[in-house]
């Protein structure tokens, strides 16, 4: 582990889950790596609040070790200010440099790394899990990396069905007793963003009136699964309700798949970002996923209805019972005359007729 650039150097790198940060050093003296520390601190503070407090008490308590250069991850205020306290407390000279490329930001993304791995140990995480939500954090602009993350996808089947899924990740892995599911009331012709327009509606309200233990917490972070024609219907929205709370889309390409997130502003791209691209293709696939199996089982609910309601003596709100009752296909056959007849309400020769429609009706197993 040998360069010429860290000759005699720390390389100090902070990363942050749950309320944790990490600080790490990494000690490189004749062009080694000679020692590495990792400090923790629970400070509700920003990262250059928290590396001003670090660096100021670190090397004043080691003034003899201090290097000739120490490699930032990011820029303080007023970086003179602290070249001139390290080389006071050091009797020399001491360089402070932020790099913005090259090798040295190389020994950075380490020391990065060191800090992730670290946290991941102490909350039970894999380091790649955290240094996603670190990254995602980083390229949004978010003050720090979002924990609670609720991803929005509507979906339709030739302009029916129309449906929303909610999926929520929890630092960096699905909450799936947290997902929700929204079946358009307003809106059930094809129209994307009235149809989203109306599900964050709906979910916004819930948490305003607190009624509902599954929308009693707002996310960090809403990504929807769209481009910047659904980011800018739904932050007025957000915004509508007094709230702040960040919002971006989820762009594909061509083939489906995750290509970059989308802002007010335009595309963000997130090539350089392996760990934050990885999940962030997670959150789009699962969303997705759940939403068209939600729009499925709708679609077959109806026409499993539109079976029912051939009968003579079946309407709709007889039919949506019977569906309510025995919920799938195979109960459904499996039900006796006498269960037909009272869940319904209908006579003998009804529940006759009916026991044969639903003998000859095929499909999935699930109603929905």
């Amino acid at each position: 582990i040998m360069d010429a650039a860290l000759e005699e150097a720390d390389v100090i790198a902070m990363a942050e889950h749950m309320g944790t940060q990490c600080v790490s050093i990494l000690r490189y003296r004749g062009r080694r790596l000679f020692d590495k520390e990792t400090f923790f601190f629970q400070e509700n503070a920003s990262r250059e609040e928290v590396m001003d407090s670090y660096l100021t008490q670190y090397y004043e308590h080691h003034r003899g070790e201090i290097p000739k250069n120490i490699v930032l991850e990011f820029a303080m205020p007023d970086p003179e200010m602290y070249e001139q306290l390290f080389t006071n407390f050091a009797g020399r000279r001491v360089h402070i440099t932020v790099p913005q490329r090259g090798t040295l930001c190389q020994f950075v993304q380490l020391s990065r790394n060191n800090a992730n791995e670290e946290l991941a140990i102490r909350f039970n995480r894999t380091g790649r899990e955290v240094q996603a939500l670190e990254e995602l954090g980083a390229v949004l602009g978010l003050p720090q990396p979002p924990q609670y993350i609720e991803a929005y996808d509507i979906s339709n089947l030739s302009s029916t069905s129309m449906v929303c899924g909610m999926v929520v990740f929890e630092n960096g892995r699905p909450l799936k007793k947290a997902y929700k599911r929204f079946r358009m009331k307003e809106h059930v012709t094809q129209d994307d963003y009235a149809c989203m327009k109306e599900a964050l509606t709906r979910r916004l309200k819930h948490y305003l009136a607190q009624d509902e233990e599954g929308f009693s917490r707002l996310p960090d972070l809403i990504l929807l699964d769209g481009g910047q024609g659904h980011v800018n219907t739904i932050a007025p929205v957000i915004s509508g309700f007094g709230l702040h709370i960040p919002v971006f889309g989820m762009v594909k390409d061509q083939k489906h798949r995750t290509r970059a997130i989308s802002s007010a502003g335009g595309e963000i791209s997130l090539s350089a970002n392996r760990s934050a691209f990885h999940l962030l293709t997670q959150i789009q696939d699962e969303v997705h996923r759940y939403s068209v199996a939600y729009m499925h089982s709708i679609h077959v609910k109806s026409s499993y209805q539109m079976e029912l309601t051939k009968v003579r003596g079946i309407g709709e709100k007889k039919a949506q019972k019977l569906l309510l009752r025995f919920k799938t296909l195979v109960n459904l056959k499996q039900a006796t005359l006498e269960e037909l007849e009272t869940t319904a309400g209908i006579n003998r020769t009804t529940a006759e007729e009916l026991y044969g429609v639903i003998q000859e009706m095929t499909g999935g197993n699930s109603t929905g």
